[in-house]
């Protein structure tokens, strides 16, 4: 067993902290964030995960992992830190950068070095490791570098960590070879080894895929609101086909992957990534389409009042990194309406987020249901009419049922359909 030291602490790295520390390695964590530092240690937890916070006590009471803000000496260096964008959409790798800088004083002869977070192609190779060597080693000659990217859905990581395949790409066959018997040591799917390129092109393929097709569903579904047709019955009759599998639309794509993975194969070669760039046009400007329904659903009201319900980039998560509602929140505000908004899973929003759904809707004109959590599907729309100024509500995931919210009075309107 290898002693092992994991730089992040966060959605990814932490869970993999913990199941290297599972596996019987003697695992040290670190951020750069004191106060997760200080909370992690503590056991405690802002992420609402199954079954996370019960296998961090498990790793903290066995000594199986330390966290702290300082890298400290290792057989074996994980990095598994953000790499957002910029505004301009160019990747940003001063987080991996200073992360892979940060180890160079530990690192030593004969160590393994594996990089979780998710690059352009080539980083790999190209960027990280002359950084590593600034420690007086060589890349593949006195230490091996492999790339590993995390496959995991949240609100089932600790599942999905453990039971999913996993893409191992060394700089050279004894780093792939090295990496792979790492996480071998927890990973119960298939291990495909590769190259480290290679390994950085199948993670960006696998999100852009993702997004592309998200777009093509909100494309069908505006395309069909405008011929007048529902683009919930377009969906439903055309994967009937037996060679159809179209996504439902909606109101965005959130999360910290989806939105951002596509752009660094646009940084990667901008002149072959036309559709790419397509695709994240439609899917970033789905909150903006939202907004202007909601504006003109209370079309004659100066400075509209208008109760968002869902914060989250998705149903059944805590997660509201670069939510849809974050972006609608944006538009609604630039055009003077009052918002407020409320989350039965997510912790912390701007604006603040309300403590249940009637002080969210409390004098609104305007419902907006931007995620399908399970909560929603049972809501009281008569209770809800009878605190708000004005009845009328806009369904963007159909998840409502149309003759009981008209039923109660509601002026009802759906996204991607006539109404």
């Amino acid at each position: 067993m290898s002693d092992i030291c994991v730089i992040g602490m966060g959605y990814v790295g932490l869970p993999a902290a913990i199941m290297f520390g599972k596996a019987g390695h003697t695992v040290h964590g670190v951020d750069i964030n004191t106060a997760l530092v200080n909370s992690i240690n503590k056991g405690e937890i802002g992420a609402e995960e199954p079954g996370l916070r019960d296998a961090l006590a498990e790793a903290l009471a066995n000594d199986r992992l330390s966290v702290s803000e300082t890298p400290s000496a290792a057989d074996v260096f994980v990095i598994a830190v953000p790499t957002p964008i910029n505004d301009d959409h160019s990747p940003d790798l001063s987080y991996v950068v200073n992360a892979c800088r940060s180890i160079t004083e530990s690192l030593a002869a004969g160590n393994l070095v594996v990089i979780e977070s998710t690059i352009p192609p080539g980083v790999t190779v190209n960027t990280v490791a002359p950084v590593l060597e600034e420690s007086g080693l060589k890349a593949g000659g006195d230490f091996s570098l492999a790339y590993c990217p995390e496959r995991v859905l949240p609100g089932n990581v600790m599942a999905e960590i453990v039971g999913n395949d996993r893409i191992i790409g060394g700089i050279d066959s004894e780093s792939t070879n090295r990496a792979a018997e790492l996480y071998r040591s927890f990973v119960t799917g298939t291990l495909h080894e590769s190259d480290a390129t290679t390994a950085e092109m199948v993670k960006l393929a696998e999100n852009t895929y993702r997004d592309v097709n998200i777009a093509l569903a909100n494309t069908i579904a505006n395309i069909s609101e405008s011929v007048g047709v529902s683009a919930w019955d377009v969906v439903e009759m055309a994967n009937k086909h037996p060679r159809v599998d179209l996504l439902k639309p909606g109101p965005g794509v959130g999360g910290h992957c989806i939105p951002v993975d596509p752009w660094f194969l646009v940084a990667a070669d901008e002149t072959s990534s036309g559709l790419i760039q397509s695709a994240r046009s439609v899917n970033d400007g789905q909150p903006s389409l939202i907004a202007r329904m909601a504006l003109t659903v209370a079309d004659g009201v100066a400075s509209p009042r208008i109760a968002i319900l869902g914060a989250a980039y998705k149903p059944g998560v805590s997660d509201a990194r670069d939510s849809p509602t974050a972006h609608l929140v944006r538009v609604l505000s630039e055009a003077d309406a009052q918002v407020t908004v409320h989350d039965p899973q997510v912790k912390s929003f701007t604006p603040s987020l309300t403590e249940n759904v009637v002080d969210a809707v409390t004098d609104a004109d305007v419902i907006v249901v931007m995620v399908a959590h399970p909560e929603y599907d049972v809501l009281d729309p008569a209770r809800l009419a009878s605190h708000m100024r004005a009845r009328s509500v806009i369904d963007t995931s159909n998840i409502l049922d149309r003759d009981v919210w008209t039923g109660a009075g509601f002026d009802f309107h759906r996204y991607a359909e006539p109404n």
